[in-house]
């Protein structure tokens, strides 16, 4: 690996164009080609990415209340990290999935991966209108991948089913709203999308 050592540049780094590449390796400098950056796309990469853009574009949604902000930030002081850190943080490791249709007052099942503390998750059914029913079951939800449950609509209508921090609290608010709600999505790896949990019931 070719080095040099000059009076003038003590420390050089990055990269020079698409040419050269300057590093630091153990307190030794020294210099390579540059070489593209490799970006494989395939199909679970770009499902997990796209996971990822969903997540950032919900919470953008939900920062423009400072209050919603402050609780998420409250939630994430032990972790010492920023409440938008956190949210990302569970809705990667998070997935959610249910039937495209169901019926009214008949179980469907929904299959998750728990991201979020098992003692602070909920389940939530928001209809289409803006009503959330928390749909957790009794005893919480289970820790791990894979896990299923079975839960029931009483109503008609388009429902998605979101994972959620009910831990993260406005003062003065009841749950559930819906600045808890973390993720709808799973990643389909077959077209590397994320696919939302939505289901019609009717």
């Amino acid at each position: 690996m070719p080095k040099w050592s000059s009076p003038l540049f003590t420390d050089i780094r990055n990269a020079l164009g698409e040419s050269v590449v300057f590093a630091n390796w153990k307190g030794r400098q020294y210099f390579r080609s540059w070489v593209k950056p490799a970006n494989p796309r395939t199909a679970k990469q770009m499902a997990n990415r796209d996971v990822l853009k969903q997540l950032v574009k919900r919470y953008q949604e939900l920062s423009g209340d400072p209050e919603v902000v402050a609780a998420w930030n409250r939630e994430a002081l032990p972790y010492t990290i920023t409440g938008f850190n956190l949210f990302i943080k569970q809705g990667m490791a998070s997935n959610v999935s249910c039937p495209a249709t169901g019926q009214v007052s008949i179980p469907f099942t929904v299959t998750y991966d728990l991201g979020i503390p098992a003692d602070k998750a909920a389940l939530y059914a928001i209809r289409a209108d803006g009503t959330i029913i928390n749909v957790t079951p009794p005893g919480g939800l289970q820790s791990g991948k894979g896990k299923t449950i079975s839960i029931t609509l009483t109503s008609a209508g388009t429902y998605y089913i979101f994972l959620a921090n009910g831990a993260v609290m406005k003062p003065g608010d009841i749950p559930p709203k819906a600045y808890q709600a973390i993720t709808k999505w799973s990643r389909d790896n077959v077209n590397g999308v994320a696919k939302e949990a939505k289901i019609v019931i009717s």
